[in-house]
Protein backbone atom coordinates (compact mmCIF):
# COMPACT_ATOMS: atom_id res chain seq x y z
CA UNK A 1 0.00 0.00 0.00
CA UNK A 2 2.49 2.30 0.73
CA UNK A 3 4.18 1.88 -3.11
CA UNK A 4 0.71 2.54 -4.17
CA UNK A 5 1.16 5.96 -2.03
CA UNK A 6 4.20 6.91 -3.37
CA UNK A 7 3.71 5.85 -7.17
CA UNK A 8 0.63 8.02 -7.63
CA UNK A 9 -0.41 11.83 -5.77
CA UNK A 10 -3.92 11.64 -4.36
CA UNK A 11 -6.71 11.86 -6.67
CA UNK A 12 -4.93 10.62 -9.71
CA UNK A 13 -7.07 9.18 -12.08
CA UNK A 14 -4.58 6.35 -13.18
CA UNK A 15 -4.34 4.96 -9.49
CA UNK A 16 -6.23 1.49 -9.51
CA UNK A 17 -8.55 2.99 -7.29
CA UNK A 18 -9.16 5.86 -4.83
CA UNK A 19 -9.84 6.41 -0.99
CA UNK A 20 -10.95 8.76 1.00
CA UNK A 21 -8.07 11.19 0.67
CA UNK A 22 -8.22 10.91 -3.10
CA UNK A 23 -11.89 12.58 -2.71
CA UNK A 24 -11.12 14.99 -0.74
CA UNK A 25 -8.80 16.38 -3.36
CA UNK A 26 -10.84 15.73 -5.99
CA UNK A 27 -13.60 17.03 -4.94
CA UNK A 28 -12.07 20.27 -3.06
CA UNK A 29 -13.37 19.39 0.32
CA UNK A 30 -12.35 18.29 3.50
CA UNK A 31 -13.62 15.18 5.41
CA UNK A 32 -15.92 13.77 2.67
CA UNK A 33 -16.49 11.09 4.51
CA UNK A 34 -18.70 12.97 6.39
CA UNK A 35 -20.33 13.92 2.84
CA UNK A 36 -20.48 10.72 1.07
CA UNK A 37 -24.23 9.73 2.27
CA UNK A 38 -25.26 12.57 0.78
CA UNK A 39 -23.33 11.77 -2.43
CA UNK A 40 -24.83 8.30 -2.35
CA UNK A 41 -28.47 9.52 -2.11
CA UNK A 42 -27.63 11.53 -5.77
CA UNK A 43 -26.07 8.21 -7.45
CA UNK A 44 -22.58 8.34 -6.00
CA UNK A 45 -20.78 5.46 -7.12
CA UNK A 46 -20.96 2.52 -4.69
CA UNK A 47 -17.70 1.55 -3.50
CA UNK A 48 -15.53 -1.48 -5.21
CA UNK A 49 -16.70 -5.16 -4.01
CA UNK A 50 -13.92 -6.42 -2.33
CA UNK A 51 -12.93 -3.07 -0.22
CA UNK A 52 -14.72 -3.95 3.13
CA UNK A 53 -12.53 -2.87 5.61
CA UNK A 54 -11.26 0.34 3.80
CA UNK A 55 -13.34 1.98 1.22
CA UNK A 56 -12.41 1.89 -2.45
CA UNK A 57 -13.46 3.73 -5.52
CA UNK A 58 -13.35 3.13 -9.34
CA UNK A 59 -11.80 6.56 -10.40
CA UNK A 60 -13.06 6.66 -13.45
CA UNK A 61 -16.81 5.99 -12.26
CA UNK A 62 -16.20 8.78 -9.15
CA UNK A 63 -15.68 10.95 -12.50
CA UNK A 64 -18.53 10.90 -14.40
CA UNK A 65 -20.56 11.07 -11.64
CA UNK A 66 -18.59 14.83 -10.91
CA UNK A 67 -19.13 15.28 -14.37
CA UNK A 68 -22.68 14.70 -14.08
CA UNK A 69 -23.57 16.51 -10.90
CA UNK A 70 -21.24 19.38 -12.75
CA UNK A 71 -23.59 19.48 -15.54
CA UNK A 72 -26.76 19.68 -13.82
CA UNK A 73 -25.99 22.85 -11.81
CA UNK A 74 -27.49 25.53 -12.32
CA UNK A 75 -25.83 28.40 -14.93
CA UNK A 76 -23.27 25.66 -16.44
CA UNK A 77 -22.62 26.84 -19.57
CA UNK A 78 -22.06 22.80 -20.89
CA UNK A 79 -25.28 22.27 -19.81
CA UNK A 80 -26.71 25.08 -21.55
CA UNK A 81 -28.11 24.48 -25.35
CA UNK A 82 -26.28 25.91 -28.05
CA UNK A 83 -28.16 28.53 -29.79
CA UNK A 84 -27.44 30.07 -32.88
CA UNK A 85 -28.86 33.90 -34.20
CA UNK A 86 -30.12 33.18 -37.49
CA UNK A 87 -31.47 36.04 -39.70
CA UNK A 88 -34.37 35.34 -41.56
CA UNK A 89 -34.00 38.38 -43.84
CA UNK A 90 -33.51 37.32 -47.76
CA UNK A 91 -29.96 38.44 -49.00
Amino acid sequence: MTALRAAFPPGDPAKPFWVYADLDVVFGVGRSQRRIREWEARGFPAPLPWSHRERRWNPRAVLRWKEREEARMPGNAAAAPHLQLVSERSA
